[in-house]
């Protein structure tokens, strides 16, 4: 409860200067707590990066002085807050897909009321999911049969797209007139001397006709249980993001695990170019519940590959990988490989990501090496789900209310992946997250 008080004085101290320059400095400062401690805390408790909040809630109101009164845009770009008029109107549009004049003018109402936590604290943990991601759904589909072709490339990028026009063209080709009709995507894995990519597509047929070309071919798809979200089509980052949020945010927090089954994509699309995509993420009721357990981690030797930035993730895994290959050390099973990175900071020059490895007593390598601090640690093991940031909620927000434990900014979190089945390591592997406490 501690903690809840705590984020609500930072959120207190924003919304009572956000007409002004707001430094995270002195944001921490009004609660009382360091930066990193009060980005993850933030983040658990209300969902939203800090810096994101504030540029939300600057937002929602200029939009209500756009509505009731008459002043210049330029005025009240400033008086909310607003670095720059052309900052406001880029963030404007981000947020409300239109642009401050058109807004004022439009019947769209965009809202995002500051949040109180104390309010929300008795209900948190039994509030409905649906509360949380509104835009997803879970729903059953029927198996079905389609006509299918196999697309395969050297390389990932735009792979998705190439299948998709080739795809659309031989339907034309074929006479199916495609304009209505669901069309899907998913990833494959090649055979053979097969280029390294490949992405299936298939369309939904009451009646299949006669294909002549032979790259096209019947296939059956088994149908399942799926949580979906619809996007809009755009670059691969940002549908990889969308992904990333069903995958990493919304599964653990849910009462669903990842299934079996196909992940799909399907396309929506007008006049053979994709407008929206609708994710469709294979999932099947969890058998039993995750528990928490508080455990004591001894200190260990270990090696550690930290980058700072947007891209720092790509780059710790590229020197990891290269390193465990120039030690001779690639595919070691002793090896007990583990992550951690700024859990609650927006992609940016504040983040930073590590990759890290455990080593044997046994194993004697001559760089990179350093501790992973032990300690007790809140552990919380389930499936992996990409970036873990669901994970991680649910962990700092059990944390924010308890009454016995409190978290240790001197030390960082960390995730080890443990596989399970080296035929489907998607699949199989499990994950132990570990939070610093005292």
């Amino acid at each position: 409860m501690d903690a809840i008080r705590t984020v609500q004085k930072a959120i207190d101290y924003m919304e009572e200067r956000l007409q002004e320059r707001l430094e995270l400095e002195r944001i921490a400062e009004a609660a009382s707590m360091s930066i990193p401690n009060l980005y993850r805390l933030f983040y658990a408790l209300t969902g939203h990066p800090m810096k994101e909040y504030i540029r939300k809630r600057r937002t929602s109101v200029a939009a209500l002085m756009l509505r009731q009164t008459g002043l210049p845009v330029i005025d009240i770009a400033f008086d909310c807050g607003f670095d720059s008029y052309q900052a406001f109107t880029k963030g404007f549009k981000k947020l409300t897909g239109l642009t401050p004049g058109v807004y004022r003018k439009s019947e769209l109402f965009y809202s995002f009321e500051s949040i109180q936590l104390m309010e929300k604290v008795s209900y948190q943990e039994d509030r409905d999911l649906s509360d949380l991601y509104p835009d997803v759904k879970v729903i059953r589909t029927a198996p079905m049969e389609t006509i299918a072709y196999k697309h395969f490339s050297d390389t990932r990028d735009g792979l998705e797209d190439e299948a998709y026009r080739i795809f659309y063209m031989k339907l034309t080709e074929q006479g199916i007139h495609a304009g209505k009709m669901k069309l899907f995507g998913f990833d494959i894995e090649p055979s053979g001397e097969e280029s390294p990519y490949g992405y299936q597509m298939m369309v939904l047929l009451d009646h299949p006709s006669f294909i002549s070309d032979n790259e096209l071919f019947t296939y059956h798809h088994e149908g399942g249980l799926y949580a979906v979200k619809r996007i809009q089509a755009g670059p691969a980052t940002s549908i990889l993001t969308a992904w990333n949020r069903l995958l990493a945010e919304w599964l653990p927090r849910s009462t669903f695990m990842l299934g079996k089954h196909a992940f799909l994509e399907e396309y929506q699309h007008y006049r053979g170019s994709p407008t929206h995509l609708k994710l469709h993420l294979p999932v099947t009721k969890k058998r039993e519940q995750e528990t928490i357990e508080i455990v004591e981690l001894p200190s260990v030797r270990s090696v550690h590959f930290r980058f700072d930035g947007a891209d720092s993730a790509a780059m710790a895994d590229e020197q990891m990988i290269a390193w465990l290959r120039s030690q001779g050390l690639a595919g070691d099973q002793r090896l007990q490989l583990f992550m951690t990175y700024s859990y609650g900071t927006p992609l940016g020059l504040d983040y930073w990501y590590e990759l890290g490895a455990a080593l044997p007593d046994d194993v004697r390598v001559s760089s990179n090496v350093g501790m992973r601090d032990g300690g007790l640690y809140a552990c919380l093991k389930t499936s992996a789900y990409g970036a873990m940031t669901g994970v991680l909620d649910l962990l700092y927000r059990w944390l924010s209310q308890s009454d016995q434990y409190e978290a240790d900014e001197q030390r960082h979190w960390f995730a080890i992946y443990v596989p399970c089945d080296v035929a489907d390591i998607e699949r199989s592997t499990m994950v132990e997250c570990y939070i610093p406490i005292q």
